[in-house]
């Protein structure tokens, strides 16, 4: 069993000291995940990095924003996460998603990790 990377949060594991990713697969979502979510500015000496999720939720819930941040995670992952390619990222609010509440967003990136080739999807409420 290979162990690639702590689990984020950090959790006590009694076997490893901390739980750990054990597949390729959640090392990538782990590391897609942290990059939507991290406002630039926010990692030390970089700060460029991350999308900045934060920045948009009083923003205008239509296509034009959602163009905005598409644009945002494909220049992102361009940059900082080679390894992933990016297939789609798709919004569904209320009108194309009954489950979904007003004004909330479900963000679900498809995208393929090119080394592995196997394809993963990344959901993120908004």
């Amino acid at each position: 069993m290979s162990n690639y990377s702590p689990k984020l949060p950090l959790k006590v594991d009694s076997s490893n000291g901390f739980s750990n990713n054990q597949t390729i697969s959640e090392v990538a979502l782990q590391n897609l995940k942290m990059l939507v979510l991290t406002s630039p500015g926010e990692r030390i000496m970089d700060p460029n990095f991350g999308v900045g999720m934060r920045n948009y939720v009083f923003e205008q819930n239509n296509l034009s924003t959602y163009a905005s941040i598409r644009a945002k995670i494909r220049k992102q992952v361009q940059e900082y996460l080679p390894y992933i390619d990016i297939v789609d990222v798709l919004f569904e609010t209320e009108q194309n998603n009954n489950e979904i509440i007003s004004n909330q967003v479900l963000i679900k990136i498809r995208f393929i990790i090119t080394p592995t080739g196997s394809e993963e999807v990344l959901e993120i409420s908004a």
